[in-house]
């Protein structure tokens, strides 16, 4: 079977706004440098120094109500009270921790509406950052050609990528190694001298001084700066990995996507009811079609059409499954660990290894996707290192106690996956994206 074309198509889910409007302001507003060069290190704004005060607002008809509330608390956490009671402003004191970049904090109250006598529990959030400056700036930067043309004649064209390991003095190219990865970026999708794209000669590599490098050996680190993409290698979309790998052994990694449109074969994708969800609910059906340059093919019959999904991060994530989990179930602990426990509601069924879930916390604010391993029950999922290139991501002791847990759809290397032939519809829920999905979807033509 060939994969002729892929499509892509982004979902959104928006809440509906509040009739009663929340909203929490920051004296030193919401960004914090922490800058560390040699021996010095040093803070700006520093909250030790001049206290970054945070305010509620509460709108009501555009009057702010705030002080009319009842059961007012701040908290790290919906619900706690560990930053104070029956007060409308606190005081940041102490600065963020770089270890730990994003500051939750959360007010509550109770507004009693004095005409209906109608009780609003009103929230806001306010998220407060840490910017690692100085010599603790380093990230990827991605940069080369992301669109292959047809070639007109002679050799396929190619799209050259580099990865830039960047600190504040600029690129970093002192003994840093590189990995490159095809989707799903597990091991096996490492791109090295044993991967079908290499060794075919579809895609190669250069080295940092820019002449072409031996192919990686499976699984090691090496001088691969940058990456040669032939037309042949993709079909449409291409989705890539990679890891960089400075002198201290610290990895760094940036997916990027890289698009072939020398193909004469194209997929659109259209979703019923447009491309938004309301609060997570209903559910939209996804159709297909396939075009021949400037033809529309009329019969699809034959094709097949597989959809993948990936979250608002870029990161590997699926469709559930309604038959497994039609509702979420609640997780009430988690060991820490990529191999460790998670203990939920019951299951029909125990999974099986291969199989996949999303752990969501209980503020909603953190979601991954986690392989399952051997010796599930019912009521305790057990986790394994990734093989499939879901979240590699170890969860902390009871990070999702008091969350939500659903079931993938597939098992293995399909698991989050879902398939229709022809003219069938794809149905997605809004279960199923979570503030913003990118669908991708492969056209499969076994007569291609």
């Amino acid at each position: 079977m060939g994969v002729v074309s892929t499509g892509q198509i982004t979902l959104y889910d928006h809440n509906d706004a509040a009739p009663v409007t929340a909203i929490i302001s920051a004296s030193k507003g919401l960004t914090q440098v922490y800058t560390k060069d040699e021996s010095s290190t040093s803070y700006n704004p520093n909250y030790a120094s001049t206290a970054n005060v945070l305010t509620a607002y509460v709108y009501v008809n555009g009057v702010n109500i705030v002080g009319n509330l009842s059961n007012r608390k701040w908290g790290t956490t919906l619900g706690s009270t560990d930053l104070g009671t029956n007060v409308s402003t606190i005081n940041k004191t102490t600065n963020i921790d770089p270890a730990n970049p994003i500051y939750n904090i959360y007010f509550e109250g109770d507004y009693t509406d004095p005409v209906t006598g109608l009780v609003t529990h009103v929230n806001a959030m306010l998220s407060l950052n840490c910017v690692k400056a100085g010599s603790n700036a380093v990230y990827v930067l991605v940069r080369g050609q992301t669109a292959i043309e047809k070639a007109a004649s002679g050799a396929k064209n190619t799209a050259q990528i580099f990865a830039d390991l960047m600190r504040v003095t600029g690129v970093d190219d002192t003994s840093v190694t590189y990995k490159w990865f095809v989707s799903p970026y597990a091991p096996e999708n490492q791109l090295d001298a044993n991967h079908a794209l290499v060794s075919g000669g579809k895609i190669t590599f250069k080295t940092t001084a820019g002449v072409a490098a031996t192919n990686p050996a499976d699984g090691t680190w090496a001088d691969v700066k940058s990456i040669v993409i032939r037309e042949d290698a993709i079909t449409d979309i291409g989705l890539f990995q990679v890891q960089a790998k400075d002198a201290d052994s610290n990895i760094f990694t940036a997916n990027f996507v890289v698009y072939d449109v020398s193909d004469p074969y194209d997929v659109k994708v259209n979703a019923s009811n447009g491309q938004v969800f309301q609060n997570g609910n209903g559910s939209k059906n996804l159709t297909f079609e396939v075009w021949y340059g400037g033809t529309k093919v009329t019969d699809i019959s034959a094709y097949t059409f597989t959809a993948k999904l990936y979250d608002k991060e870029g990161a590997k994530s699926g469709f559930i499954d309604t038959t497994r989990t039609s509702a979420a179930k609640a997780v009430s602990a988690n060991t820490a660990g990529i191999t460790g426990n998670v203990t939920h509601a019951a299951l029909s069924s125990a999974l099986v290894a291969g199989d996949v879930i999303r752990l969501i916390s209980a503020d909603g604010l953190t979601i991954k996707s986690y392989e399952v391993g051997s010796g599930s029950t019912t009521t305790t999922t057990v986790l394994r290192s990734p093989v499939n290139g879901f979240s590699s991501s170890a969860p902390t002791a009871n990070q999702f106690a008091g969350g939500r847990m659903w079931v993938y759809a597939g098992n293995g290397a399909s698991a989050g996956q879902k398939t229709t032939t022809g003219t069938q519809v794809l149905a997605v829920t809004g279960d199923d994206i979570d503030g913003m999905g990118v669908i991708y979807v492969d056209a499969n033509n076994p007569n291609y």
